[in-house]
């Protein structure tokens, strides 16, 4: 019977450990300060570089450790630690007032702005206005011609309906008018995929994170009004497209979790370090 007895005990603390979905046994910090498990994070493909370059310092320093990253959006960034299925998200985009009551809560790591890029080939300018980018993702302004272009019909890109990228853009440009987006635009489902788009397809705009600046040799960021996408117009509030990048959890983080420890680690100087060194603009700028 005493037998019996210890397998069941053996058995209940291993389920135990188990529980959660999201990780493996060892989760929360250990009595010698150190971490283990497997840990799933996911969400927005902007935050995306952040958090794999956080990630892999931060296992460095607790090498039983191993932390995923899987980038679908920003939504499923939401939804993900709401279900279970990410104990840590991470969105480009505001929590929406529903979200926040089914107890996601935001965690601001780095500030961001979206850049507006044409096909340095194919298309001349290096500034529109913003009136002339609503236009042209209203379907308005179909040809370049139209804005002192070249003769070539406008080819546009547009992120998924997942995307906290879109959402931002969105809000801060056709919406401003209460316009929609174009249904003809051509979709593509991360910032990566975007600057590769428009850099290898002649007559092309799109837009994409700060990050994502230069990272395609066939893309260039343009002027909006003649603000440039840098860093110090988003801090002081003239270029017109800017977000905060987030983490999300599901309520608070219970304290000596390795998710308390992540995201203390992101908010840190080195962490934040981090953040700059993937061209994003630290939360403390």
């Amino acid at each position: 019977m005493k037998k019996i007895i210890a397998v069941l005990m053996v058995l209940f603390v291993a389920g135990f450990a188990f529980a959660g979905g999201q990780q493996d046994a060892g989760m929360d910090q250990s009595s010698n300060g150190s971490f283990s498990g497997n840990y799933a994070f996911g969400g927005s493909t902007t935050v995306e570089p952040i958090i794999r370059a956080a990630a892999e310092a931060f296992t460095e320093m607790y090498p039983d450790v191993k932390i995923s990253y899987d980038a679908p959006g920003s939504s499923a960034g939401v939804k993900g630690p709401l279900e279970g299925t990410y104990s840590i998200g991470a969105a480009s985009r505001s929590l929406k007032d529903s979200e926040k009551e089914a107890g996601a809560l935001a965690t601001a790591i780095a500030k961001d702005g979206v850049a507006v890029v044409l096909n340095k080939g194919s298309v001349p300018m290096d500034n529109l206005s913003l009136e002339d980018i609503i236009a042209i993702y209203a379907g308005e302004v179909t040809n370049w011609s139209q804005l002192g272009g070249p003769d070539a019909e406008i080819v546009v890109f547009n992120r998924d309906e997942a995307s906290g990228t879109r959402s931002c853009f969105n809000d801060a440009t056709v919406k401003t008018q209460s316009k929609k987006f174009t249904e003809t635009a051509a979709i593509v489902t991360s910032n990566g995929d975007m600057v590769a788009k428009v850099g290898s397809t002649p007559y092309a705009i799109g837009y994409c994170g700060f990050g994502y600046i230069g990272k395609d040799a066939g893309t260039k960021a343009v002027t909006v009004d003649g603000i440039a996408p840098v860093e110090k117009n988003v801090l002081d509030g003239s270029y017109a497209v800017s977000r905060d990048l987030i983490l999300i959890t599901n309520g608070p983080v219970p304290a000596g979790t390795l998710e308390e420890a992540f995201i203390n680690y992101i908010l840190s100087a080195e962490g934040q370090d981090i953040v700059k060194e993937e061209k994003f603009i630290s939360i403390n700028s």
